[in-house]
């Protein structure tokens, strides 16, 4: 017996004929939009909104291959596309897991930028949206504007632990100009060798809302304007729930470079 989970194609085309057709009359839907949303949705799905069809697809290919654990289930959520994950990547699943879905979310929004969809920042700013069914909580809403195809260099930095930044996808030079930043507050600086992935261990507990926080920040965007990186995006992914290195201390930023 075969117990996969529906791939992209058979979810889609279990929609019946007549809410397709009436899907494919509804207003600013696929191509006629310029806006679209993506949705961290509960705690282990993501739900995509106005995107067109074929970049559904894009989204529902790098979720499959970057997301370990495998994908339970794609399938019509309304009038969403909903792409619900094995576990639960945004509430308590360990170390491993957080770092695979910071993966995900950079590969995605790779994958958007070079099919014509930028993120907007400002739109981080309408986080949580309620409820769509009196249980699933809405924590993440993504907008997404259609630009021109771009092909950017992305990094993700979390902050983590009341004292841990996690940098992925980081060159050395950065994670060298951060560390001189922060200068005589680091304590400890490692990288995997397998993954690249850079962990700065600063002195005290910085993130857990120390009068130097703020002051940290701001030199931190400077380091990354510097460096010629701009946050494209910061998410709430787990509200600090779950793992140890990567209890997370607040939103998780996403930037990019030309």
């Amino acid at each position: 017996m075969d117990d996969q989970p529906p791939g992209y194609q058979e979810a889609t085309s279990s929609i019946p004929p007549s809410a397709a057709h009436a899907e494919a009359q509804a207003p600013l839907k696929g191509q006629d939009t310029r806006y679209a949303m993506l949705t961290l949705a509960g705690g282990d799905r993501i739900r995509l909104l106005r995107f067109p069809e074929p970049i559904t697809a894009v989204i529902s290919e790098v979720t499959q291959q970057a997301w370990p654990k495998g994908i339970q289930a794609v399938r019509p959520a309304g009038e969403s596309l909903e792409i619900k994950f094995k576990g639960n990547p945004f509430t308590y699943d360990g170390d491993p897991e957080k770092i695979a879905i910071r993966l995900v979310l950079l590969g995605v929004l790779d994958a958007l930028a070079t099919e014509g969809w930028g993120v907007l920042p400002a739109a981080g700013g309408l986080g949580r949206l309620g409820k769509t069914d009196g249980t699933l909580v809405h924590k993440e809403n993504l907008i997404f504007r259609r630009v021109e195809p771009r092909s950017l260099s992305w990094l993700c930095l979390s902050f983590d632990s009341g004292n841990l930044l996690h940098l992925m996808r980081a060159t050395d030079q950065l994670a060298t100009g951060i560390m001189a930043v922060f200068a005589g507050k680091v304590e400890q600086c490692n990288k995997d060798l397998v993954s690249g992935h850079f962990e700065i261990k600063l002195a005290g507990k910085p993130w857990n809302g120390s009068g130097d926080t703020g002051l940290l920040v701001m030199d931190l965007l400077q380091c990354l304007n510097d460096h010629g990186y701009i946050l494209g995006s910061s998410v709430e992914l787990d509200g600090g729930n779950g793992g140890d290195s990567y209890k997370t201390n607040g939103e998780v930023w996403f930037c990019y470079r030309y």
